[in-house]
């Protein structure tokens, strides 16, 4: 070993004496307290305590995060719950407004902690960002979903009837004139004949039957065949076809039967006494108007003083029939059936509804068919024609409106009360009328007697049709039942 190497081997040994005390100090994470205080003296000549150091390395408590900044504000999205399709039952209200801040689940707020765990705390898997509103609220997601198909097929409904009436509109002013057009409505039926030349409008309100025709080669003819077609129009055909000039079927009985008496006092029943008595009434009861810029020749023909009895009673073995089905009092039917249509089988309003009941189909047909017929699809307005079908539809709808959207109503006149205002404006809106939340609302008719429950649907209801629709049907209703126990 060289000299250099000897001086080395000692220089060596004499820095690990040196630095071994510091390492044991330092091995424990702190600083030796003979190395990190001491005394020094100061320019007075007195000696001070030295500062103790802060520890170079880092310390085992963890330190807390400047918490990050928020993300910048999404735009507000507005989500409108419009009012609800009466049976569908959207149930946050039928004018709930819900607003999002943002489509992404928002994360939690995190708790501040005065301690933080020296124990290393397992990470939690962060939230699922993509989750959306309707996520977390599926019966309001499949709410909404039903309540917009329903609007969707309401429209094409809708829609489908302003183009046939639009067709017949342009087919009768090529004939008749600006403004002149009748068409069929809840209580008034309307035929077309004769390339769109006569008419027979037959008015189950006025209780009147006016038949006409805008021809002018041979208008007492066309008058003729016009009236016979009107006097003896079925009242179950398989297509009335009301929005063209094609004809009838005379097969099955008269929708007229029984409420027509011609000039001898008979009632007319028969094809035959229909054609004498047409020619009577063109012999002697023949007027002259003028329509829209034409000469329109016509004659009234009166109903009798009780055709709305009469009519209905056409129908009672099939009231009869769907009444025990569903356990319904026939009384109720028939009232409801005046109310709608005046016992008018191919009645149609522009909702719309259609045949006695007035049903809708893509409400109350869809639910029945749904709900009792386990059915994907709905009724179309043939089938709505049909009194039989009609009929069955609209009494099973009646007991939907019963044991499904106003069960809770616990007094049975109190219901039956409710269940009339709903078949007009739809359970929602009789809700409505007594509190905005559903459930709320049927507690309220629980603390009220039935005649507070008749007065806010007449008084409050926030429809005005609604308001006197209830006085007409239990009107109505009130007639049945004396009818009833007279017999």
């Amino acid at each position: 070993m060289t000299f250099s190497a000897v001086f080395n081997f000692f220089r060596l040994g004499s820095l690990l004496l040196i630095l071994l005390p510091l390492a044991a100090c330092q091995s424990t994470g702190q600083t030796s307290s003979h190395v990190a205080v001491g005394s020094v003296k100061g320019p007075d000549g007195r000696e001070h305590q030295q500062a103790r150091p802060q520890s170079l390395e880092p310390s085992s408590r963890p330190v807390r995060q400047p918490k990050p900044a928020p993300p910048p504000a999404e735009a507000k999205t507005q989500v409108q719950i419009l009012p609800a399709n009466p049976e569908q039952g959207v149930p946050l209200g039928d004018d709930t407004e819900v607003e999002v801040t943002s489509l992404r689940l928002a994360p939690s707020a995190r708790a501040e902690e005065d301690e933080v765990e020296e124990e290393p705390v397992e990470e939690l898997p962060a939230p699922v960002s993509e989750t959306t509103w309707l996520d977390r609220y599926p019966n309001l997601a499949q709410d909404m979903q039903d309540y917009q198909e329903v609007i969707e097929r309401l429209e094409n409904e809708v829609k489908k009837y302003r183009e046939q009436l639009a067709s017949l509109r342009e087919q009768v002013e090529q004939q008749w004139g600006q403004e002149s057009l009748e068409a069929t409505s809840a209580h008034q039926f309307v035929k077309y004949t004769d390339s769109y030349q006569s008419r027979g409008a037959m008015d189950f309100d006025d209780g009147k039957i006016l038949v006409e025709t805008v021809d002018q080669s041979n208008p007492r003819e066309h008058l003729r065949e016009a009236i016979v077609t009107t006097l003896m129009t079925p009242y179950d055909s398989e297509n009335p076809e009301i929005y063209t000039d094609k004809a009838i079927s005379y097969s099955g009985p008269s929708l007229l039967a029984g409420q027509v008496r011609d000039h001898d006092g008979v009632v007319v029943r028969w094809e035959w006494r229909a054609k004498r008595y047409a020619d009577y009434l063109v012999e002697n009861e023949i007027q002259q108007v003028e329509k829209g810029g034409r000469t329109v020749y016509q004659v009234e023909i009166p109903l009798v003083a009780n055709h709305n009895q009469v009519r209905g009673q056409k129908y009672e073995h099939l009231v009869r029939d769907a009444g025990q089905r569903y356990q319904i009092d026939e009384a109720l039917l028939y009232a409801l059936m005046e109310t709608e249509s005046h016992f008018n089988p191919y009645a149609m309003s522009h909702i719309p509804a259609y045949g006695l009941m007035q049903v809708v189909p893509a409400t109350a047909g869809r639910d029945v068919y749904q709900r009792i017929r386990q059915r994907s699809d709905q009724p179309d307005q043939n089938t709505l024609f049909k009194p039989a079908e009609n009929i069955d539809i609209g009494a099973a709808y009646i007991s939907i409106l019963r044991d499904v959207y106003l069960k809770g109503v616990r007094h049975p006149e109190a219901r039956e009360y409710a269940i009339i205002s709903a078949y007009n404006g739809g359970a929602g809106n009789v809700l409505r009328t007594f509190h905005k939340d559903r459930s709320q609302a049927v507690e309220v008719i629980n603390r009220l007697s039935p005649q507070q429950v008749y007065d806010r649907l007449h008084r409050q209801h926030p429809r005005a049709e609604a308001r006197g629709y209830i006085k007409k049907v239990t009107e109505a209703l009130g007639r049945y039942r004396s009818l009833a126990s007279a017999q």
